[in-house]
Order: C-alpha cells, then structure tokens, then sequence
C-alpha cells in the first residue's frame, strides 16, 4: 500500500476537514511514503508487542 495524492485527498474532505492547499497536497505523498518506508524497515526489531518505550532504543540502534 502507497500513500497517494487521492488517498490524502479524500480522507482530507470526508474526516479532517483541514484546508490544505494543493500543491501541499501534492508534496504530503512523498514524505508519508518515506515514513512509511522507514516503519516498515523498522518492523522487524520491534513487533506490535514490544513496550513503546523500546522504540527510542530500536531507533538509536538503526542510526548508529
């Protein structure tokens, strides 16, 4: 799954009702899918289970 200009969109008109220009709404694919990407990368070292404060550990551990 991607995130796309007419995914951000509709969710944007039918739940948030935030004004966000176009252009804005052009950008925000790219960087969500960036993050996505590095959530998925992260998903191995630490599973649903895992205490959230195990997080910040396992972020320091991928930056090093």
């Amino acid at each position: 799954m991607t995130v796309s200009v007419k995914s951000i969109g509709a969710i944007n008109e039918e739940m948030q009702e935030i004004p966000i220009a176009k252009a804005r709404i052009e950008e925000l694919p790219v960087e969500l899918n960036q993050l996505l990407d590095a959530a998925r990368a992260l998903r191995s070292t630490h599973d649903f289970d895992s205490d959230p404060v195990n997080f910040q550990r396992v972020l320091h551990s991928v930056r090093d």
